[in-house]
């Protein structure tokens, strides 16, 4: 009897720590996203006399260090979501794994893939660019460094979009 409820205790905090795992992902990507870059970056009040509160050169600071801290929590979740979705395994698959549950593994699995293209790939390599590259807010938009950091910021908003459909996709499949 203890033996059966250790076990379902074990499952229930996997099964807590996978979903955990996918709500840091994709409520992170979906604050960033829909919250935080259109706060910093948004368009001003045509109607409004007062100043920007700050410089998109100031917006684009400060958004690359909360990225740049939603990497790591993105990496440490993504790592969480691999594990426990192994270890829990073992109680979902008796046999031939069902269909729903073979659809959730691929989902995840690119959902990892477009995780670690955005956060543990693009962003980074963007930041190096940014911060290795003198002046680079002045450089003109045809500028060799502002050119590649827009087609990795770009290639990374998609992954992110991406992976915050896939992880609502897994919620669904849970």
């Amino acid at each position: 009897m203890l033996g059966r409820r250790v076990e379902t205790l074990y499952f229930d905090i996997l099964q807590f720590l996978y979903h955990l795992a996918l709500a840091v992902l994709v409520g992170g990507m979906l604050v960033l996203g829909t919250a935080v870059a259109p706060a910093l970056f948004g368009r001003r009040d045509s109607y409004s006399r007062e100043p920007p509160a700050v410089t998109r050169t100031q917006a684009g600071a400060l958004f690359g260090a909360v990225l740049a801290r939603f990497d790591g929590y993105a990496i440490l979740a993504l790592v969480v979501l691999v594990v426990t979705s192994a270890l829990k395994s073992s109680f979902e698959v008796t046999g031939t794994p069902e269909p729903r549950l073979a659809a959730r593994w691929v989902i995840l699995l690119f959902l990892a893939l477009a995780t670690l293209y955005s956060s543990a790939w693009a962003n980074p390599v963007a930041r190096s660019i940014r911060k290795a590259t003198a002046g680079f807010d002045d450089l003109p938009a045809g500028a060799p460094a502002r050119v590649e950091f827009a087609r990795l910021h770009q290639r990374s908003r998609r992954a992110m979009s991406v992976a915050a459909v896939l992880g609502l996709l897994a919620l669904f499949l849970s």
